[in-house]
């Protein structure tokens, strides 16, 4: 079950979500906002698979740290 969150309203009717889903389908965060009639303008992903990206900017990789590698097993 997806966790919504409002973080806050902006002018013109906008708002930042926070929204978290378990297992991640395809499109799946946008199909939901669009069957709530919401219209989504951007998407950044924070996490993943309780891995922080940070500052990782899009299409760059790092590798693991052992602890990291021992969460993504979980």
């Amino acid at each position: 079950k997806p966790d919504v969150k409002l973080i806050r309203t902006l002018s013109g009717g906008q708002a930042v979500l926070s929204v978290t889903i378990h297992e991640g389908r395809n499109r799946q965060v946008r199909r939901m906002c669009d069957l709530a009639g919401m219209a989504v303008t951007r998407l950044t992903r924070i996490s993943e698979g309780g891995v922080k990206l940070g500052k990782l900017k899009p299409g760059a990789w790092r590798y693991l740290t052992d602890a990291e590698v021992e969460l993504m097993k979980k």
